[in-house]
Order: C-alpha cells, then sequence, then structure tokens
C-alpha cells in the first residue's frame, strides 16, 4: 500500500461571500507541505441550492463559484510539488480547444504537475440556466470521447491539427507552445457504462466521485478497472473522490454530518452508513484509515478527499493535518534514514 496518493478537493466553491482567496491558497500550501500529492479542484457554474446547502453553511441564494481554471493558475504558482488539475471539467461546458490552451498554460506554469480529469456533466440545471445543450448522457459521452481526441492531437502533433469529428471540428489549427510533460496524463470522471466503455479507449486514469449516484462499492470498482485494464494494453489507474469528515470527537464528527444530513437522500443515514457508501471518510483517523483501506484493496491508488462542512476553512487545516499525522502513515513506508 505504499504506493497510495492523496489529493485535497480544494473547495473553491460554498464559501461564505467575502471569503478571501488568500485563504484558500493557504490550505492548497498547507496540503502541499502535510504530504498530500495534488491539489484539485471543482469545475462548475452553478449547483443547484438545494444540493449546495448539503455541504456548506454558506448562503445557498448567494452561491460562491471561483473560476476552476484561473484559481488553478493561482494554485500553481505558490505550490512546488503537488499535482494540480481540475476534478472534473465537463468537456459539455468547456470547448475542448479551450481546455487543451488552459491545460497545457497550467502545466507550464506548475513546470509539468497538472493531472487533467475530465467528464461528461451532469448537472442539467447548470447546463440549462446559462444556455447550453444538455443531450442525452451517450451524446454528451460522445462529445467526451472526440474532446479528448482534439486535446491530444493539440498537445502532440507538431503539424498544425485539423479535427473531424461529429460534435467538433478543427481547421488547420498551430498548437504552442506543448504541455510541459511530454504526455500529460488525462482521468475520466463519472460511473456510468459509457464512460467506463471509453476507458480503455482514452484514458490514463479513472475517478470516480463518490457522492455521485449513491456512493461507490469497491467490489463494483474493482470488476469495473480489471475489465478496463483487460480491454487494453495501457495501464489506467484508479482513483475516487471523497468527502471526509474527521475528527477524535464524535460530536464534532456528527456535527459536520449533519451538514450532509441536509440533502433528502441522506437525511436519516448513521455514520456507518456514510462509512459503507463511501460517500464520506468519517469518524477518528484510524476509522478512516479502515474506509480508505477497503478502497484501496478495490484498486483505487489516487485517494482525494473534500473536507464537509466545505466552508469550514479551520476544520480543513486541522483535517490536513489528522491526515498527515494519523491517515498517510497507514499507506505510506517511510524511508530509512
Amino acid at each position: 500500500m505504499s504506493g497510495v496518493r492523496f489529493g485535497l478537493k480544494l473547495s473553491i466553491h460554498g464559501q461564505h461571500v467575502g471569503t478571501r482567496f488568500a485563504d484558500l491558497l493557504d490550505l492548497a500550501r498547507h496540503a502541499e507541505q502535510a504530504g498530500f500529492d495534488g491539489v484539485f479542484v471543482i469545475d462548475h457554474l452553478l449547483l443547484p441550492g438545494s444540493r449546495l446547502a448539503g455541504y456548506t453553511n454558506a448562503d445557498p441564494d448567494r452561491p460562491f463559484f471561483h473560476d476552476a481554471w484561473t484559481s488553478l493558475a493561482a494554485i500553481a504558482a505558490v505550490t512546488e510539488r503537488v499535482h494540480i488539475g481540475p476534478q472534473v471539467t465537463p468537456i459539455g461546458l468547456r470547448h475542448p480547444a479551450f481546455v487543451a490552451k488552459w491545460a497545457m498554460t497550467v502545466d507550464h506554469i506548475s513546470n509539468g504537475r497538472l493531472l487533467l480529469q475530465v467528464g461528461a456533466g451532469h448537472q442539467q440545471i447548470e447546463y440549462e440556466s446559462f444556455g447550453f445543450p444538455y443531450p442525452k448522457l451517450r451524446e454528451r459521452v460522445a462529445r467526451l470521447k472526440e474532446g479528448v481526441e482534439l486535446i491530444r492531437a493539440l498537445w502532440t502533433q507538431t503539424e498544425p491539427v485539423s479535427y473531424r469529428g461529429e460534435h467538433y471540428q478543427l481547421d488547420a489549427i498551430p498548437f504552442w507552445p506543448k504541455p510541459v510533460q511530454e504526455r500529460p496524463e488525462i482521468w475520466l470522471g463519472g460511473a456510468s457504462k459509457w464512460i467506463r466503455g471509453l476507458l480503455p479507449q482514452i484514458a490514463d486514469g479513472w475517478t470516480p466521485a463518490t457522492p455521485q449516484g449513491g456512493g461507490l462499492d469497491p467490489d463494483f470498482f474493482r470488476a469495473a478497472l480489471a475489465e478496463a485494464r483487460a480491454a487494453t494494453d495501457r495501464p489506467i489507474h484508479g482513483g475516487a473522490m471523497f468527502y471526509t469528515v474527521v475528527d477524535d470527537d464524535p460530536a464534532t464528527v456528527e456535527k459536520g454530518l449533519s451538514v450532509l444530513r441536509r440533502r433528502d437522500d441522506w437525511s436519516s443515514w448513521p455514520v456507518e452508513e456514510f462509512q459503507r457508501t463511501g460517500i464520506a471518510l468519517a469518524g477518528s483517523p484510524e476509522d478512516v484509515v479502515a474506509s480508505i483501506r477497503r478502497y484501496v484493496e478495490a484498486g483505487v491508488e489516487y485517494v482525494t478527499v473534500g473536507f464537509v462542512p466545505i466552508d469550514d476553512i479551520d476544520a480543513a487545516h486541522r483535517g490536513i493535518d489528522l491526515y498527515r499525522d494519523r491517515v498517510f502513515p497507514a499507506f505510506r513506508v517511510r524511508e530509512a534514514v
């Protein structure tokens, strides 16, 4: 288990209006100093107020959403080691030519630390409120496939890129500079059969979010990852994103979970149900270790955690320290001095 990596889901959304961006950058730097391997951010324009209220104590009628890509540029500039990227960018809301350009720029600012994670998008209200078409999932996944192909072409081809897909077309586009990395990895979010079918075709990794779809069963993850790997000669890495509420005081854990319980589908859940489904790695650090171990044994190599409630920056700092001191040691072998 010494190869397990950990990422922080930095909440650039769901904060109180007036929150200083400098405070979020402090969290990113703290995570790096504490030994996290990555700092990732959400890429949304909007979430339903009822859903946002299930993550934060901030006012859902004044939804706080910083832009993902300009935030990533700032995070890249103040860190030195961690991977950086969106988790995930919805291709249906972001033209892949722009994603290729933004991601290349972040790779340069960070000197080769980009990890691009993309998805098909799943919030209908977000699309339609801003005037974007929201087609059926199968078409959104088809756009995702074309988008990844287009991004790869722009990153790697030295000659001007032309692309003729059903959804995207480019005509002799020169794209320079190329990313710092020779081949930046592209991971896919989501867990539908359409996404799983794309993994062996275009992806370097798979990173479903456990709060989507009612949780993530370790046996399902193990079987799906094995099926994708069997269909290609390329390595496919396994990751997953979890919420987390960690503290030695059960009352503090319950206070954090009470925010998640504002959602109707989680309203009656005891802490054990959050642990079982993986929607929240909750409890003492030792409880969290036990929950993570189930997923590591199923093939999760990259564990991303978002501290709940997402507006409690002080609690996130305390949680980072608890992960450093009492979670990471369970999955990392100390180097001999």
